[in-house]
């Protein structure tokens, strides 16, 4: 296979999958700013948990770009392979990294609510975090098996 066809799409692997990153950020630094605006005592919690999101948030690219490098690494690979893997891998992380900001958002929401349930909000954040992820771990899973036939 020509560099060129896998380069194109590992370069849509990488930057599709880092639109719904950008969103699901900016969408947990918008909100914690604004509730910090509001709410200045809530600074120390309001960076743990922004913090913590955002870096949540981003491991999952790790997927994708993974998933680039194998696709302009081999040039055993076939158009067809290259192309499902890519959408595999591109689509599954999108929705996942695109509701993970979602979710980091809704969390600094009910902290800024109410304060005093921060320490189960964390725990919650984290758990549901870790399910929404499994989504972009299943298309990195689907992608390795499509690059492996």
């Amino acid at each position: 296979m020509e560099i060129w066809y896998a380069a194109i799409w590992a370069g849509l692997t990488i930057g599709l999958a880092g639109l719904g990153v950008g969103y699901g950020q900016s969408l947990v630094a918008k909100t914690s700013i604004d509730i910090l605006w509001k709410n200045p005592r809530l600074a120390s919690t309001l960076r743990i948990y922004t913090l913590l999101g955002i870096a949540l948030v981003e491991t999952a690219i790790i997927y994708a770009l993974v998933i680039a490098f194998r696709l302009i690494g081999d040039d055993t690979l076939t158009t067809s392979q290259i192309m499902w893997a890519a959408i595999a891998m591109w689509a599954t992380a999108f929705i996942a990294w695109f509701w993970e900001g979602k979710m980091v958002a809704t969390a600094l929401d009910s902290v800024n609510r109410n304060p005093d349930n921060k320490s189960q909000v964390l725990q919650f954040m984290i758990l549901f975090l870790a399910l929404i992820e499994t989504v972009a771990v299943y298309g990195l899973i689907v992608s390795f098996q499509i690059l492996s036939k």
